[in-house]
């Protein structure tokens, strides 16, 4: 897992794929570029700049990695991967699949029909959590515009599908999130409390809303079904829409958090 990694992504250039990034970038989420760009750009088209989007630095990324075999090195050579010895061969790291958790707020719903680029977010500036007038929008699932978190990026390469890893990814995220609610919204902080006071703005506490468990997918109307049997169900208010020419529709789950 990567915590959000806010402004060490800030020099990513997204024209550029993820083997010509800045050595600053944090490795896992590079991994996890490596797994997006091949099945979204390359085998889905979606327009590489698009890729990463404003979300990235402030979600959490997961990567899982298969031990793949190769020949063993001669002792003179080096490589960046990680590498255990097997008999004759060594087993070299291989990022294989990734997802996202992204926590409140999120920009509104798309219209039904609408076209966007990758998950919505391009352009539109995250409502406070003060804004009560800046809604996500019409869900027959969320009429009351509660704080969800998003699950996005969900990705496996080609080779290693059918092997449950899509699950495995989507239950870790999901078993982090129930254990760590203060962590997706956190409370306010004794100094936002104190200078709200101070200036005679609106009592944080009072706008302030906890993270209950709800969570919302973009699914690929072609994985709605895939999606089904972990609990999502589908927002028929939603409707469907156009992501880089992919159609979407809005999926809901509720998850047990832990107790505060």
């Amino acid at each position: 897992m990567l915590a959000p990694p806010g402004a060490s992504i800030s020099s990513y250039d997204r024209s550029a794929p993820y083997t010509s990034q800045a050595g600053t970038i944090p490795s896992i989420f590079l991994d996890a570029m490596s797994i997006r760009e091949e099945v979204f750009v390359r085998e889905q088209k979606c327009v590489l700049e698009h890729e990463l989007d404003s979300d990235d630095a402030r979600s959490w990324h997961w990567v899982t990695f298969a031990s793949v075999g190769a020949p063993k090195a001669s002792s003179s050579s080096s490589s960046s991967s990680t590498q255990d010895k097997m008999g004759g061969s060594t087993a070299r790291r291989v990022p294989v699949g990734t997802v996202r958790l992204v926590p409140p707020p999120h920009p509104p719903h798309p219209e039904p029909g609408s076209q966007h680029q990758m998950d919505n977010s391009e352009g539109i500036n995250l409502m406070s959590l003060e804004d009560k007038e800046a809604s996500p929008g019409p869900s027959s699932q969320n009429p009351d515009n509660e704080p969800y978190i998003k699950i996005g990026r969900l990705a496996t390469l080609a080779p290693y599908r059918r092997l449950g890893l899509g699950r495995m990814l989507l239950d870790t995220a999901l078993t982090w999130a129930a254990k760590n609610p203060e962590h997706i919204l956190p409370p306010p902080s004794a100094a936002s409390r104190e200078a709200a006071r101070i200036e005679g703005r609106v009592d944080v506490d009072d706008v302030y809303e906890a993270w209950r468990g709800l969570v919302l997918i973009h699914a690929q109307t072609n994985l709605q079904k895939w999606y089904a049997k972990f609990g999502f169900t589908l927002d028929e208010k939603m409707g469907q829409w156009d992501e880089e020419g992919i159609a979407h529709v809005g999926m809901w789950k509720r998850i047990k958090v832990k107790e505060r």
